[in-house]
């Protein structure tokens, strides 16, 4: 009997470890795979958001150049230097250039570049014939850095191309590739930014691969379907003969794609873990067998049983996912444990995932989609009751010297310091979101009766608590900021309300700094009407 009950105990060892292994191992790649898709999507964003911001600003001044700068190249330039010093995101600068492809003006200044021809490169001819577009990653002819460049064309009201107006980042900017060079995938994982049409690795975690070519067919079979459109995850071999757990997504705005990948070696490890716990027990019954043979083993394998069956059906969906009950302290109740802390630790990474997606990393507070949905809300209710939401677009004033002779650690604190003094200005109701670098955006709703000068009395606020200088690295800095307010009853889009408070905080600045101004005009009419400036 007792050497029955040791090979009973071997084989439920033997069974529970396979069983326990494929189990853990189907369950682990499903959580890692959603986990890593959830990571690239948020990457691939990230890059859109910035690839579309700088396509949005490269359409903003088009459409707002003077027609008669084309013809006066210094008065061009300042144009291009007050805007790229507003808008500092090309930071390889900006050209314009003719239609027949010769650069008439560029700032800053390259040495060289002004009075080449750009009339060579497809990029070129490709914006000249379409009218705007992402180029193709290389290195700049003049200022010998890897870089992206966009083009726009601008228009005469005919429809004639007068001029082709381009902006160029350098790949290396901070900022821009920081989440695909230095973002981490678990230890030992990392990111890659694929171009499929250049077959070009346009940025990597790994120095090494950084516009390097993409490996040839036959080396990487995951590599290969998404060079053909696929987009999902998968295990495949690199062509460094590591075997990874991949996901790839695309990046909307352009033909692109991110991929998060993870050596299955780290992926795995709770199952190797989980396989050594069974091991180990197995060898601790064994010995507990000795003892007390026939019923301890009917009462160890009982739970065990009713463990699995839970957890099986939980795979296939009869049963929501829960932590399984522990019954006691053995290897079952262990075993139990580190499914249910799997299971745990699965939930709080969905709910860390869905606070990143809505909330600024740096600041906590709402970023760009939570307020728009916020703004969306507040519209709607607007509409229904009667009443008036206002933004505030706010602009710090002296950011930018704490950035360049501070370095970007002393900008955070910053950054910091401002939401924490503007948070506190705030009524309940009310949202503050930073919305990208040092520009936040403050929504007040189901404002009544006189809201403009509710409105005024919330900037003033504003105005006031940022204008007390901030201590940083022992230094005291200056600080403000310029506000743009724009308001709407529930008739107006979110980006309608948006833009004419950014260009109502534009003529503020322009009117001195540290004050406000007001759009006059509705939002869904022209914003850049006349100004309110206090």
């Amino acid at each position: 009997m007792i050497l029955f009950g040791l090979l009973l105990v071997l084989l439920g060892g033997g069974a529970r470890y396979v069983f326990l292994s494929r189990f853990l191992q189907e369950d682990l790649t499903q959580v890692v795979s959603a986990q890593q898709k959830a990571l690239a999507e948020a990457v691939a964003q990230d890059i859109d958001d910035k690839l579309v911001d700088r396509l949005n600003l490269l359409q903003q001044l088009t459409t707002t150049l003077p027609p008669e700068l084309l013809t006066q190249p210094a008065r061009l330039e300042a144009w291009l230097a007050e805007r790229h010093g507003l808008h500092p995101v090309f930071s390889l600068g900006l050209i314009v250039a003719d239609p027949q492809g010769r650069i008439i003006a560029d700032f800053p200044p390259i040495t060289g570049r002004r009075g080449a021809s750009l009339a060579a490169h497809a990029d070129f001819k490709a914006v000249a014939e379409g009218g705007s577009g992402i180029g193709k990653p290389r290195r700049g002819d003049f200022s010998h850095q890897w870089m992206l460049p966009m083009g726009k064309a601008v228009k005469d009201a005919a429809g004639r191309t007068r001029a082709i107006m381009i902006g160029i980042t350098a790949l290396n900017t901070p900022g821009f590739l920081d989440r695909i060079s230095h973002g981490r995938v678990g230890d030992a994982g990392g990111f890659l930014l694929v171009s499929p049409a250049d077959k070009l690795f346009i940025a990597a975690g790994d120095p090494d691969l950084v516009m390097k070519p993409t490996p040839p067919p036959g080396v990487n079979p995951l590599h290969d379907k998404a060079m053909t459109g696929f987009r999902g995850t998968g295990i495949t071999t690199n062509a460094k003969g590591v075997e990874e757990l991949s996901a790839i997504v695309s990046v909307p705005s352009t033909g692109w794609f991110v991929v998060a990948r993870m050596p299955t070696s780290e992926a795995f490890a709770p199952v190797r873990r989980a396989q050594d716990t069974v091991i180990r027990h197995s060898f601790t019954a064994m010995l507990m067998v000795l003892l007390v043979a026939g019923f301890f083993i009917r009462a160890m394998l009982g739970p065990l049983h009713r463990a699995a069956h839970l957890a099986d059906r939980m795979t296939q969906g009869d049963l929501p996912l829960q932590p399984l009950p522990v019954v006691r302290n053995d290897e079952v109740g262990h075993l139990t444990v580190a499914f249910n802390q799997l299971l745990d630790k699965l939930r709080t990474s969905q709910v860390e995932l869905e606070r990143l997606a809505h909330h600024d990393s740096l600041t906590g507070l709402p970023n760009r989609i939570l307020l728009a949905d916020r703004m969306q809300q507040g519209l709607a209710r607007a509409r229904r009751n009667g009443t008036w939401i206002a933004v505030l677009y706010l602009d710090l004033d002296g950011f930018k010297p704490i950035n360049d002779q501070l370095g970007h650690e002393a900008g955070d604190q910053a950054l910091i310091e401002v939401a924490q003094r503007l948070s506190a200005t705030l009524r309940s109701s009310d949202t503050l979101a930073r919305i990208g670098g040092d520009e936040f955006v403050l929504l007040a709703t189901d404002l009544s009766g006189d809201w403009q000068e509710g409105a005024i009395s919330l900037a003033s606020k504003c105005i006031t608590t940022l204008s007390a200088s901030i201590r940083l690295d022992g230094l005291i800095c200056p600080l403000g900021a310029s506000i743009g307010i724009a308001a709407s009853a529930g008739h107006d889009t979110p980006e309608a309300i948006l833009l004419a408070a950014d260009e109502a905080m534009y003529d503020a600045k322009r009117a001195g700094r540290g004050r406000y101004a007001m759009a006059s005009a509705r939002p869904d009419s022209d914003p850049r009407g006349t100004t309110r400036i206090n």
